[in-house]
């Protein structure tokens, strides 16, 4: 679907993806496909045994798989109270929208993500240095995670569009090819029908030829 039909309010969680076993070639055609289209991908995904709605969007040289949130877990607006686009007595003056344009310029810069800090785990890091460096510590030991298992093969998406394509040459042949069986039952019925009348002129000829002979015997 196109980009532009998902609002942001149903994306979640993003995923870097990356190519494996030689699938380098197939990673490029996918996103550049998508780039020049247009398009996103939607699908839905397993992780650790759940399953998730999400998207696969180009960003760059990646593709991104951004978990999103299912239909019934954003809520509708139609339930807020609102102010309408143009409504009576909503409509900015030209004065307030100058003077609150300056100040958004003003206020504007360039996305840079290292200005913003998550002030309360760094308040929670600090609180555990202070009890690591007071002694107040105990061993944990973490459970090895599986390297997970990535199959050996790779689709070529080149072949596996040529192959959708001939897909319906082949339907449009096979469903030529039923009408045949049923002409050549049509022409096994004709052979049969003839095979029962010469039968049956035989059996009447067979017949014909005994009935002179038992009016000999009565004679």
């Amino acid at each position: 679907m196109d980009a532009g039909d998902v609002p942001f309010v149903y994306l979640e969680r993003p995923y870097y993806i990356a190519p494996i076993n030689k699938g380098q070639k197939v990673y490029a055609l996918l996103r550049d496909t998508l780039v020049k289209t247009g398009k996103i991908g939607i699908a839905k995904v397993v992780i650790q045994t759940k399953q998730h709605l999400a998207a696969l969007i180009p960003s760059g040289d990646v593709l991104v798989l951004n978990l999103m949130r299912w239909g019934d877990e954003v809520k509708s607006v139609d339930d807020l109270d609102l102010p309408k686009v143009g409504a009576k007595g909503m409509t900015p003056s030209a004065s307030e929208l100058k003077m609150a344009k300056m100040l958004v310029d003003d206020m504007s810069g360039k996305w840079n993500p290292e200005e913003f800090k998550d002030e309360f785990k760094a308040a929670v890091m600090e609180l555990v240095d202070k009890k690591v460096k007071a002694g107040k510590t105990e061993t944990v030991i973490e459970p090895q995670e599986e390297a997970p298992e990535y199959a050996d093969n790779v689709i070529d998406l080149t072949e596996l569009l040529q192959r959708s394509l001939k897909g319906g040459a082949k339907k449009a042949t096979k469903a030529s090819s039923k009408d045949k069986p049923a002409a050549k039952k049509s022409a096994s019925g004709k052979t049969a029908a003839k095979a029962a009348t010469k039968s049956a002129s035989r059996k009447t000829a067979t017949k014909s030829a005994k009935t002179p002979s038992k009016s000999r015997k009565a004679a």
